[in-house]
């Protein structure tokens, strides 16, 4: 249990990521991506007909996360085992999505953090942070006692 709720984590920041309108909905093809993604890089044998009747085309519109959570449980979160893939590859992946809407170098590609360093700080937060969605990070305590 302990292990799904870290999973749900990162993965509640790709999902969140897609969500380009801001509107608590993504995509199907864009969900779909995601999960054959998360597919892969969990070592689960790929379900591609669960993964189409669940995204029916004749559906209208987006999926919120409600609608996504009952696929992601039933199809990946409840077939994942500790330890049959690597948890940084899993984070690396959920990272690469957030990155894009989270993390900006200035114009000329200059950053306080380089990616990599940010990553590590994202991987940290989520490890730290509690089960409450959304996640939020309370700039004091990140940066410290100056």
């Amino acid at each position: 249990m302990a292990l799904r709720k870290e999973l749900l984590k990162s993965i509640w920041y790709a999902f969140t990521a897609l969500d380009v309108e801001k509107s608590g909905k993504v995509s199907k093809s864009q969900l779909k991506v995601l999960s054959h993604n998360l597919y892969t890089v969990l070592h689960i044998p790929h379900d591609p007909v669960a993964l189409e009747e669940h995204f029916r085309d004749d559906d209208d519109g987006p999926v919120s996360s409600q609608g996504y959570m009952p696929y992601l449980n039933k199809y990946i979160l409840d077939k994942v085992e500790e330890g049959a893939f690597v948890k940084e590859h899993f984070d690396e992946l959920c990272w690469t999505l957030t990155a894009k809407k989270n993390y900006r170098a200035d114009s000329n590609g200059n950053s306080m953090l380089s990616n990599q360093d940010a990553f590590r700080l994202w991987c940290l937060f989520n490890f730290l942070s509690e089960d409450k969605y959304p996640l939020i990070m309370v700039p004091d305590e990140a940066l410290g006692a100056r």
